[in-house]
């Protein structure tokens, strides 16, 4: 159940035609309501407002079918135009970009005010109808008034939407605010995660560090959860585990960071030693652990800065050729850097814990981003000195002497590499200048 549920949260927050459908469903259930109120309270209100007149049954057609034509028609414009903001975006910032657009909420509640108006227009339009002489009975024409002017207020809605989505497009495919989006979201994700920890300690100790750990391979008499098919570990709810742990005394180890791609049969989750009712603890064992197709940025803080770092790498392509775009990506990759860099370390695993796993490092997040993004870098002098800036802040953020050593590695092979890389002799001297001060500062903090 937990598996499906999460399944269905991030399938909701990426999928385009959720706030469409909702809308919709909630336009025809109005549709049917109002036209029903119209029923009840009448015609004889509308005379005691002096700026209305009552609609007939041919003006109500009229009006509500026009309405009904034309906010489909712009729906579809506005479809096409998402679509179109999408393959740019694709083909210029990188494919793992789309869930961004497809989840931006503006677009779907835009698209769904044009769709729920056309719907219910032609929910009310089923409604009218002129006077019927039947063989036995005559039937009164009827107009709802109350739901053609609500058709009038949708109207205006979709008009006022659609100016804020002409204004929202160009936003959204903005380098500076997709970027800065990123970015932001690294920062914010790199605190919850250092947060969750903190709140999970379960003794109070000064700060310590937190040492890579690798799990040892399970016994033969383990209770081994397996993936059932390849595909990312998206998410692990370390606090059911935790719980499940002192509740069946048992000490459970995962063996993949979420992120990590597992093949069919590895193992993921393992618990030991052995109790009464494996096939019981298999099941709930395998509720706390989500493997899917896609990477996701609930618990995954790599996927948030490979996408920093592939921005930059198309940005430095000898086609498109931006290193303003780079430093800009630099810049939000250094935000979520030193925000993990000032923060102390909880205490790092210990062999007793009920729950053994390991979380991203800082050095790990460093030296993945900048060992990714070293040979784009480095052919370009410009960007080249500004990472070497970058790395130089984070050293002087960083709160433990190996975060500054790792800074300082960096360092070193971005410049070495830009030494290769670069012809003019110009700027290798500036390089070389600019790594010797950065060096100078850093040294302070990594003894």
């Amino acid at each position: 159940m937990h598996d499906i549920l999460f399944r269905a949260l991030v399938g909701f927050r990426q999928n385009y035609w959720f706030w469409p459908t909702t809308m919709t469903l909630a336009a025809v259930i109005l549709g049917f309501l109002l036209p029903w109120l119209d029923d009840r309270i009448g015609t004889d209100w509308i005379r005691s407002v002096p700026f209305l007149r009552a609609t007939q049954v041919d003006g109500a057609r009229a009006i509500l079918t026009t309405l009904a034509g034309a906010t489909l028609g712009v729906a579809g414009v506005a479809f096409s135009v998402t679509i179109v903001a999408v393959s740019f975006a694709s083909s210029n910032y990188g494919p793992r970009l789309i869930g961004n657009f497809m989840g931006d909420k503006t677009n779907q509640v835009v698209l769904g005010v044009f769709v729920a108006t056309f719907v219910y227009c032609m929910t009310v339009l089923s409604t009218v109808h002129a006077r019927l002489e039947l063989a036995q009975s005559t039937q009164e024409a009827f107009v709802p008034q109350i739901s053609v002017l609500f058709a009038f207020a949708l109207t205006l809605a979709a008009v006022g939407a659609l100016i804020g989505y002409i204004h929202h497009i160009p936003e959204s495919i903005n380098i500076m605010n997709v970027t800065a989006h990123l970015g932001d979201k690294l920062r914010r994700s790199v605190a919850s995660m250092l947060d969750d920890e903190d709140r999970r300690q379960r003794e109070e100790e000064g700060p310590a560090d937190v040492e890579p750990w690798t799990a040892a391979p399970p016994g033969r008499d383990a209770t081994i959860l397996r993936a059932e098919t390849a595909g990312f570990l998206q998410q692990v709810d370390l606090d059911r585990l935790a719980s499940l742990a002192r509740e069946r005394g048992v000490q459970i180890t995962i063996h993949h960071a979420p992120g990590a791609f597992v093949v069919q049969g590895e193992i993921v989750l393992s618990a030991q030693p052995p109790r009464d009712g494996d096939d019981a603890l298999l099941r709930r064992l395998r509720d706390c652990a989500t493997l899917g197709s896609n990477r996701t940025d609930v618990q995954d803080l790599l996927f948030l800065s490979d996408q920093l770092v592939e921005v930059l790498g198309r940005a430095l392509s000898p086609g498109i050729n931006d290193p303003n775009t780079a430093m800009l990506c630099l810049n939000w990759l250094a935000a979520g850097l030193t925000a993990f860099a000032r923060r102390e370390p909880a205490r790092p695993a210990r062999r007793d814990d009920p729950v053994l796993y390991r979380r991203v490092t800082f050095e790990e997040m460093l030296d993945r981003s900048f060992d990714q993004m070293r040979q784009y870098v480095a052919s370009d002098r410009t960007v080249t000195l500004h990472a070497l800036d970058v790395l130089r802040g984070l050293a002087a953020s960083a709160c433990r002497p190996a975060m500054a050593e790792a800074c300082i590695r960096q360092m070193r092979r971005l410049a070495a590499s830009a030494a290769e890389r670069l012809d003019e002799t110009v700027a290798k001297d500036e390089i070389a200048e600019a790594l010797a001060a950065a060096l100078r500062d850093a040294a302070d903090r990594a003894r």
